[in-house]
């Protein structure tokens, strides 16, 4: 997690000739349900779809995937990225022996950099191809990771290759941002939804009742004053980060809970008041159907 906004050091502009700075960054990630299987020609997995990006390698044989309704014949070393809310499934092993894959499922809080990374649209990427390429070193240490003993030396293995993965998935981007200067309309819109929703997010925190169900009603309100339908506005905002704008809200009320979670001069019960909870437990019951895990628990992981 990075948070550059120290409000507290001086600015430096007295005296000064000339300066820039660089925009302060506040995104958080997370990787997990990252797994090595090998599995026999019996070996299927249903439909299903999540909110996560993925990316599944076969490390060894063949794997029938099917995305949105269109098969994949995915061989050794080739790699499928699936972006967020996309329906997929494997149909099994193609040669009847066996077949062996590697998972890794990440969350990307960012809309900014959820939408830069949604402009790889491609499923499936053969051997040689240039996320492949950038990617497959990366795989190759997490499939080795997976080998270790489950304890420190693993998870800091997870997390080295973790921050590898953004930063050649960041190479990468930069390489589609200098081919694709111009942004599109859709787009554009897209991100004054979301610099709104960031806006709009403080006025529902503060609402009485801290639950989403204000969400809606803002959403609608913002359509109204870009001048669209809250339709258009719901679909162009889904295509280009890959959730709607409701997920989003959540999606900041949870970093800024995670944030003020790693601050010890703040007691859960003002976090909570923070965030806009009427009380304690409302909190308490949101965190944990976000995380799995208790605000107290969290807490105590960041120490």
């Amino acid at each position: 997690m990075l948070d550059h906004s120290i409000s507290s050091l001086p600015s430096g502009l007295e005296h000064s000739v000339s300066g820039s700075m660089l925009p302060d960054l506040q995104i958080s990630f997370r990787v997990f349900a990252a797994h090595r299987r090998k599995v026999n020609a019996n070996w299927s997995f249903p439909e299903h779809k999540h909110s996560q990006y993925e990316i599944n390698v076969v490390l060894e044989g063949s794997q029938h995937m099917r995305v949105e309704g269109r098969n994949y014949t995915q061989t050794e070393g080739e790699l499928l990225w699936l972006t967020p809310n996309q329906r997929h499934s494997s149909l099994g092993v193609l040669d009847g022996t066996t077949m062996e894959y590697i998972c890794i499922h990440f969350e990307v809080d960012d809309s900014w950099l959820r939408q830069q990374l949604n402009q790889l649209t491609d499923v499936r990427y053969p051997v040689g191809s240039p996320l492949e390429q950038a990617l497959r070193p990366i795989i190759k240490d997490v499939a080795q990771a997976t080998k270790e003993s489950e304890g420190t030396h693993q998870k800091l293995l997870t997390l080295q290759a973790s921050f590898r993965l953004f930063a050649v998935l960041s190479e990468l981007l930069l390489q589609v941002k200098q081919q694709h200067s111009a942004q599109s309309p859709t787009t554009e819109l897209a991100e004054q939804i979301a610099a709104q929703i960031e806006r709009e997010w403080a006025l529902v925190s503060n609402a009485e009742d801290g639950t989403d169900d204000k969400v809606p009603l803002r959403i609608e309100q913002l359509a109204e004053q870009l001048g669209y339908s809250s339709t258009h506005c719901n679909r162009v905002f889904h295509k280009a980060y890959g959730i709607s704008p409701r997920q989003y809200v959540s999606m900041i009320k949870l970093r800024k809970a995670k944030l003020l979670l790693m601050n010890p001069a703040l007691s859960i019960e003002q976090i909570s008041e923070q965030l806009g909870y009427r009380d304690l437990s409302q909190f308490s019951k949101q965190f944990k159907r976000w995380t799995n895990m208790s605000p107290t628990a969290y807490r105590q992981l960041s120490y």
